[in-house]
């Protein structure tokens, strides 16, 4: 666009640290290149793509849709819209249902619950159904142990952190939203240097990166870290598909601490928000140089005449990668697993009880949308990206569509309207789904950018044709009406300061409006609609003068000059009239 004739070249980091954009430098790409050439067109495809969404079916919503207000639409941000509402509404419409469960503790020191064939707890509709097992069971007083399983179990250190997780679990731990998150990660990366490019989709390394890891933990090598990276034996670590692999790796890595020298410096500079994202990634990277997690799990299968009882226990083998976790918060919404110690016992054993219990609980309705879980269910459906997701969130939010509430995000009435009026065609989490296919093959060059475009506007066209069949008779945005304008006699409306006639940008023009606040006294809509209809209110007490003096005074319509209405005073002992 600009006239260039020079070669360009692509300048490729994950990392603004001298030693990468150095390194870098090093390895310029040619935009030519096939991979480069498919990124941009299929970045510019989608650019164009939720511009033509969002400029025409916007602005056809606006104007067939809405009073004064900006009903926005957005490929990725309606059907999350869709989403919120749609489990608001299941939340609100659940009713929850007590339940019973039985519960047992043996003499051996260990607990079980009934269970189903299938291993499931029972359930109980009825108290009475629960007190009959527990009765039976205690006349029985005894168990026969069906089957004891026991298995040594590994785990290695999870994968590395992409933003979406990292969002996910700052949002859990901390009630940090995916927008705070972003921001965090990117001043760690742009101002601090010492995070790599945040904005990725990938959580695994590129292989050409493992010569290098030793740099990286070095300078993770300080303060309350250095414990544990003066313990990494590099003669262990192999190049594990777990972690390494360059199928994986979009167009960034994963998360993971940059090389600088700076970076205790650095560190002690951060905010107490940027040092738990910063704990957050830096311990992920540090788990994966350390051995698996390995626990002994016992699952005994007892039986009481005729009802079961499943028993779970846990042993400690080796910490391995958790022993660095212990740098780091709990998540407090992280399912508890059973951790009790369960005896060494043989299929055919009796076991006496020692207690049994009768549990009470109700069905819990599902839970809403929070900052924890809100980022992975989009990523379910493919709306948006790394770098988009939480201004999806926020935009939704600034427009008055959701609001958060408690940790909650939760839809407004404003949002619930808008979306009853948009065919399941255009809110539909599906279609995001379907349009990510449709783009990869522009990327593939199975397909133009022309034609996945083309195909958008017929759609547009043809959905345009719909909309025009239903326009409603109320307008969404708009306040509820407090009266019909005594002057002109259309709708009076509502807004932050004053209640005001719908005509003031109508022709004929009507520019009658009362104010909220009258002489330092705040005016109720009750008075406002009385003395719309009466041209009169109630006897209003506690005015106060320019002099600070305090009056108590009716308000009144009255015709100035002009022959056009305005409020003024009328005094209860005088009869008076004082504007």
């Amino acid at each position: 666009m600009a006239g260039n004739t020079h070669p360009v070249k692509i300048l490729w980091s994950s990392s603004l640290t001298d030693e990468a954009i150095k390194s870098a430098m090093k390895r310029l790409h040619d935009d030519t290149e096939e991979e480069f050439a498919s990124l941009l067109e299929e970045a510019e495809t989608r650019a164009v793509a939720d511009q033509v969404y969002g400029y025409n079916y916007t602005r056809l919503l606006t104007c067939l849709y809405s009073d004064r207000q900006v009903l926005s639409y957005g490929r990725c941000q309606t059907p999350l819209l869709n989403l919120i509402v749609k489990r608001d509404i299941e939340y609100e419409n659940f009713k929850p249902q007590p339940y019973w469960s039985v519960s047992v503790r043996y003499e051996e020191g260990f607990e079980a619950n009934e269970t189903d064939t299938d291993g499931k707890t029972v359930k109980y509709t009825e108290k009475t159904a629960a007190e009959q097992t527990a009765e039976y069971c205690t006349q029985y007083g005894k168990a026969s142990v069906q089957s004891c399983m026991r298995e040594k179990k590994s785990n290695k250190a999870p994968a590395l952190y992409n933003l979406a997780e990292l969002q996910s679990v700052m949002g859990k731990k901390y009630g940090y939203t995916p927008d705070q998150t972003l921001q965090l990660a990117q001043s760690l990366y742009e101002k601090h240097k010492i995070l790599s490019y945040p904005r990725t989709d990938s959580r695994y390394l590129s292989t050409d990166l493992y010569n290098e890891l030793h740099d990286h933990t070095e300078c993770c090598a300080f303060g309350k870290f250095k414990q544990y990276t003066d313990r990494i034996d590099y003669a262990q670590f192999s190049m594990d598909k777990a972690y390494f692999n360059n199928n994986k790796v979009s167009d960034h890595h994963a998360l993971i601490p940059t090389i600088n020298e700076g970076m205790a410096d650095a560190y002690e500079k951060l905010t107490v928000e940027e040092r738990n994202v910063f704990d957050e990634v830096a311990v992920s990277f540090l788990s994966i140089f350390y051995p698996p997690y390995e626990y002994e799990a016992t699952e005994i299968i007892s039986a009481i005449g005729n009802r079961q009882f499943k028993s779970s226990g846990k042993t400690l083998i080796a910490l391995g990668y958790k022993e660095v976790h212990s740098l780091l918060k709990k998540n407090v919404n992280e399912e508890k697993q059973s951790d009790q110690s369960i005896p060494d016992l043989r299929e055919g054993m009796e076991i006496k009880l020692e207690e049994l219990a009768i549990n009470e609980d109700r069905t819990k309705p599902p839970a809403r949308y929070n900052p924890g879980n809100i980022i992975k269910l989009m990523g379910k459906y493919k709306i948006g990206t790394s770098a988009t997701s939480a201004g999806i969130i926020q935009n939704l939010i600034n427009r008055g569509f959701i609001k958060i509430e408690k940790n909650k995000y939760i839809s407004t009435e404003l949002g619930r309207q808008l979306l009853s009026l948009i065919p399941n065609v255009l809110k539909s989490p599906e279609m995001t789904i379907r349009f990510e296919e449709k783009l990869q093959k522009v990327r593939s060059r199975e397909i133009t950018r022309q034609q996945f475009t083309d195909d958008i506007i017929t759609e547009i066209q043809d959905n345009k044709r719909n909309f025009l069949k239903n326009i409603p008779n109320e307008k969404l945005g708009g306040s509820p009406s407090v009266g019909a304008c005594p002057e002109c006699g259309r709708k009076m409306r509502e807004n932050q300061r004053s209640w005001y006639c719908e005509g003031y940008n109508q022709e004929p023009k009507c520019c009658f409006s009362i104010w909220k606040e009258i002489a330092g006294k705040k005016i109720t809509p009750a008075s406002a609609k009385k003395l719309i209809t009466n041209k009169r209110t109630d006897l209003i007490k506690g005015f106060t003068a320019k002099s600070g003096k305090s009056f108590d005074a009716y308000l009144a319509l009255q015709e100035d000059g002009e022959g056009k209405l305005k409020t003024a005073f009328e005094f209860p002992e005088k009869n008076s009239r004082r504007r």
